[in-house]
C-alpha cells in the first residue's frame, strides 16, 4: 500500500491533477453546501433569470478572447506564450467593446428578457471581461504550471460567490445571485495576476510587435475554428436556458438550471482537473512528436469508471434527492436530472476528446460537428414547443442529441489516434 502511495506521488502527472482536484474538491464542496441554502432563499424564477445572464455572458466570454488563450500552452518558447497573452487580453478588450455597443442597439431588447432589470443588462459588459480575463490568467498559469495557486483560488472563488449570494438575501434582503458571481469572478482574476507579477512570469521586456504577429499568424486555427466551435458549442450547452426563459417561462428556465448546475460537478470537480494537465501534457508530448494514445485512452477509461456511481444514483433517486436536498419546489428539477444524466455522462468522459482537437489541429471538423449540432439541439427544443406545447419533450429530445453528438466527438478522436498505436506497436 506504502509503495503504490509513493509510486502515485512520484507520478508528476497524477499529482498535477490531484493538486488542481484538491482545490476543486473544495470548492465545489463548499458551494454544494451552499445550495440548499440558495436555492431556499431564491425562487426558481429567480434563479432563471440569473442563469439566463450568465448563459449569455458565458456564451460572449468564452469567445472573447477569439480562443487565443487556448494557444497559451503551445509554444515552446515562454516568449512566445507570453505574446499569446497579450494578445489574448487586447482581443478580449476589443469584444467587450463590441458587445457595449451591441447593447446599446438592441437595449429595448434585453430589458424586455431581463423583465425591466436594467442594472442587469449593463453588467453583461463587465461580465465578458471578467470571465475573458479570468480565462487567460488560468491559461497561463497552467502552463507556469502553477496548480496549487489555481486550486487556492478556486477555493476563494466558491466561498466568494456562496457567501455573497447568501448573506445578500438572508441579511440585506436583495437579490446578489449575479453580483456574487461577477464579484468572485474578479477578485480571481486579481489574486492569479498578483501571483504572476510576484513570480515576474510575465515580462514586457521581451515583448515586440513582431513576436504578437507572428503568434497570431501562427496560432490562426484558433480564431478560424476554435473560437466559433467554442461560441457555437455555448451556445448549445446554454440553448435550453435561454429558450425556456423565452418560449416557456423564467421559472421553468430556473428548474433545468438547477439541473444542470449541479449534474456537472463531477465535471467540473474532476474534468475540468483533468482537461487542464491532460492538455499540458499531451500538448508538450505532441510538440515532441510522442504518441499520446495511450494517455488519451487511459485518461478516458477513468473518467468513465468515476462517472458510472453518480449516473446510477441520479437516474434512479433523482427526484426524491432533489426535493429533500433543496425544497420541494425543486422535485421538477430531479425529473429532469434524470433526463439530462445520459447527455451529462457522455459530456463528462470526451473532456479528452476535446482537447486533442486542438492539439491534433482539426479544430475545422470540431467546427463541422458543432455546427450541425447546434442545430439539431434547437430543433429539438423547437419540436417540443411548437408542436407539443411541452418543456419535457423538449428536454427529451435535447439530451439525446447531445448525447449522440458527444459519441461522436469521441469516436472521430478515438479512430484518429488509434492507427498512430497499432503502426507504432508493430515496430517495437
Amino acid at each position: 500500500m506504502l509503495n503504490k502511495i509513493n509510486n502515485i506521488k512520484k507520478n508528476t502527472y497524477i499529482m498535477q491533477i490531484v493538486t488542481l482536484m484538491s482545490g476543486t474538491l473544495i470548492a465545489q464542496v463548499i458551494t454544494l453546501a451552499f445550495i440548499p441554502i440558495i436555492s431556499r432563499l431564491y425562487t426558481p424564477a429567480e434563479f432563471g433569470i440569473y442563469s439566463s445572464f450568465f448563459a449569455i455572458v458565458s456564451i460572449l466570454g468564452l469567445v472573447s478572447s477569439l480562443k487565443y488563450d487556448q494557444a497559451i500552452m503551445l509554444p515552446k518558447s515562454d516568449k512566445n506564450a507570453q505574446a499569446l497573452v497579450y494578445v489574448s487580453v487586447l482581443i478580449t478588450l476589443g469584444m467587450v467593446s463590441l458587445v457595449t455597443i451591441g447593447i446599446l442597439l438592441f437595449y429595448n431588447f434585453f430589458i424586455d428578457y431581463f423583465k425591466g432589470q436594467s442594472y442587469l443588462v449593463w453588467l453583461i459588459p463587465f461580465g465578458v471581461l471578467a470571465l475573458g480575463f479570468l480565462q487567460i490568467i488560468n491559461a497561463y498559469s497552467s502552463r507556469q504550471q502553477f496548480y496549487g495557486k489555481i486550486a487556492t483560488v478556486k477555493v476563494a472563488n466558491a466561498l466568494t460567490i456562496s457567501g455573497f449570494q447568501s448573506l445578500s438575501k438572508y441579511i440585506f434582503g436583495f437579490n446578489g445571485l449575479v453580483l456574487g458571481r461577477l464579484f468572485a469572478n474578479a477578485l480571481s482574476f486579481f489574486l492569479l495576476l498578483k501571483y504572476h507579477l510576484q513570480k515576474q512570469t510575465l515580462q514586457l521586456s521581451s515583448l515586440s510587435k513582431r513576436r504578437l504577429l507572428v503568434n497570431v499568424k501562427r496560432h490562426k486555427n484558433f480564431p478560424k475554428y476554435q473560437s466559433l466551435t467554442v461560441f457555437l458549442n455555448s451556445i448549445s450547452q446554454n440553448l435550453p436556458i435561454l429558450l425556456f426563459a423565452s418560449l416557456y417561462s423564467h421559472e421553468v428556465a430556473g428548474l433545468y438550471a438547477l439541473a444542470a448546475r449541479v449534474l456537472p460537478v463531477p465535471s467540473r470537480l474532476i474534468g475540468k482537473s483533468v482537461r487542464e494537465v491532460y492538455y499540458q501534457k499531451a500538448a508538450k508530448m505532441h510538440a515532441n512528436n510522442k504518441n499520446i494514445f495511450q494517455l488519451y485512452k487511459k485518461t478516458t477509461l477513468g473518467l468513465i469508471k468515476i462517472y458510472t456511481v453518480p449516473f446510477l444514483i441520479i437516474l434512479f433517486l433523482g427526484p426524491y434527492l432533489f426535493g429533500f436536498i433543496f425544497g420541494e419546489r425543486w422535485v421538477i428539477s430531479g425529473n429532469f436530472a434524470q433526463i439530462l444524466i445520459f447527455w451529462t455522462f457522455m459530456g463528462f468522459i470526451n473532456t479528452p476528446s476535446i482537447m486533442t482537437y486542438s492539439i491534433l489541429g482539426i479544430q475545422k471538423l470540431q467546427l463541422y460537428i458543432e455546427i450541425l449540432s447546434l442545430f439539431l439541439r434547437f430543433i429539438s427544443i423547437f419540436i417540443g414547443f411548437y408542436f407539443f406545447n411541452s418543456f419535457w419533450v423538449s428536454i427529451i429530445l435535447f439530451a439525446i442529441v447531445s448525447m449522440l453528438s458527444n459519441i461522436v466527438i469521441i469516436t472521430i478522436i478515438y479512430l484518429r489516434l488509434k492507427p498512430q498505436q497499432e503502426f507504432i506497436g508493430d515496430h517495437e
